[in-house]
């Protein structure tokens, strides 16, 4: 969800204040509750097909692609009509606060926070469709896992590199999935001579590797016409659905600055992202280009199972199959699952009744979280 850009900077720090108030009153007035991510539900998803995209709505975010607002030189949907989402791997190194704040996220339809190290670090991939924005980053480098989360949506890809060790090698999985280098992939460390190379810049103010820059608009325009994403459609409501009270919702990852607390306003009807210092104390996430806090109207939790190629930044995550997710919307919590079929199906979300999940209209998270990491919320 997004503030208009007219007093940004003053609403942002009311509403962050105020958060700040809530989140306070939430930890002394609400029992806290920790999810078991592990036990299988027992839930059995009901069939499920494809949908035909909305004309005039998007697939991603359920909003009118007329009523949103499109900066000159901006990409995407709502901008030339051509559906092909860009998914950016965006760095989130002390949590992504102060120096290592992120540009341009607060245009995802989709952020995405996958594990990147056992200890707890983490790493971003931002899914950009209604809005393509002209300056993304901090760019940085892929794993497997981002590698099968591209491949089910089918769309374009950023990053800066990525790891290449036998048996969690990106290069070997882009091979076996067909996925073609000045095509879908756009790797930022390729030589001078590929016509992408110039939309990646270093960032003023920001050092390396901190400091890449990359202009989304323009790369997607290099996707061939004849090529077309995977048409993926959420269910959308208007309407928040029945469960448990969640007005705070804690993301434990293990590594300091990683943790984070999202809280929720009944005002905005979104989840803002708080990152947690080492004495928790919490300090909002924004985007460095506009200063806004970045929210959320649907917050996932996706659990899966994971290990680690031989190292402990190699990790390999179960994205197909099925396992549990949790679910807040509209402050509230309810228990699911998910389900992937296989790396060219999507990920379709159930709620315990095996019916598939509606998302409010506006932007999701969703956590690929593995079991032995820990969410609660009160």
């Amino acid at each position: 969800m997004r503030m208009r850009r007219s007093g940004r900077g003053t609403l942002r720090r009311a509403l962050c204040a105020g958060l700040l108030a809530v989140a306070l009153t939430a930890q002394c007035a609400l029992a806290e509750t920790v999810i078991d991510g592990r036990t299988d539900r027992g839930i059995t998803p009901a069939p499920s097909a494809p949908r035909a995209m909305e004309p005039g709505v998007s697939p991603t975010t359920g909003r009118a692609l007329s009523d949103l607002e499109v900066p000159e030189g901006f990409a995407g949907y709502a901008a030339t009509g051509r559906y092909m989402p860009m998914l950016v791997q965006i760095d989130n190194t002390n949590g992504g606060v102060g120096s290592t704040a992120p540009w341009g996220v607060a245009w995802a339809d989709i952020v995405y926070e996958t594990p990147l190290h056992q200890a707890g670090y983490t790493r971003l991939s931002a899914l950009f469709s209604d809005v393509i924005p002209t300056a993304v980053g901090p760019v940085r480098s892929a794993r497997v896992g981002h590698v099968w989360l591209r491949q089910e949506w089918n769309c374009g890809f950023m990053y800066y590199g990525g790891q290449t060790r036998k048996g969690s090698s990106i290069k070997t999985e882009f091979s076996k999935l067909k996925a073609k280098s000045g095509v879908v992939l756009f790797n930022g460390t390729d030589g001078q001579g590929k016509p992408w190379k110039k939309f990646y810049t270093k960032r003023k103010g920001t050092v390396a590797p901190h400091n890449r820059s990359g202009n989304a608009a323009a790369i997607s325009a290099l996707i061939p016409a004849s090529h077309r994403a995977a048409e993926r459609t959420f269910l959308f409501t208007d309407t928040p659905p029945a469960g448990d009270e969640a007005e705070e919702i804690r993301i434990v990852w293990g590594a300091k600055g990683y943790g984070s607390t999202l809280i929720y306003s009944a005002e905005t009807g979104a989840y803002a992202r708080f990152m947690r210092q080492a004495d928790e104390s919490l300090v909002p996430w924004v985007d460095d280009e506009t200063g806004e806090q970045i929210c959320f109207a649907n917050v996932i939790i996706q659990y899966t199972n994971i290990r680690y190629n031989d190292s402990a930044d190699a990790p390999v995550p179960t994205l197909t199959g099925h396992g549990n997710a949790d679910f807040f919307q509209g402050g509230m919590h309810a228990a699911g699952m998910w389900q992937r079929k296989d790396m060219n199906t999507p990920t379709v979300f159930y709620d315990e009744n095996g019916q598939e999940l509606a998302l409010l209209r506006g932007t999701t998270l969703i956590v690929q979280l593995p079991f032995a990491k820990e969410v609660s919320y009160q």
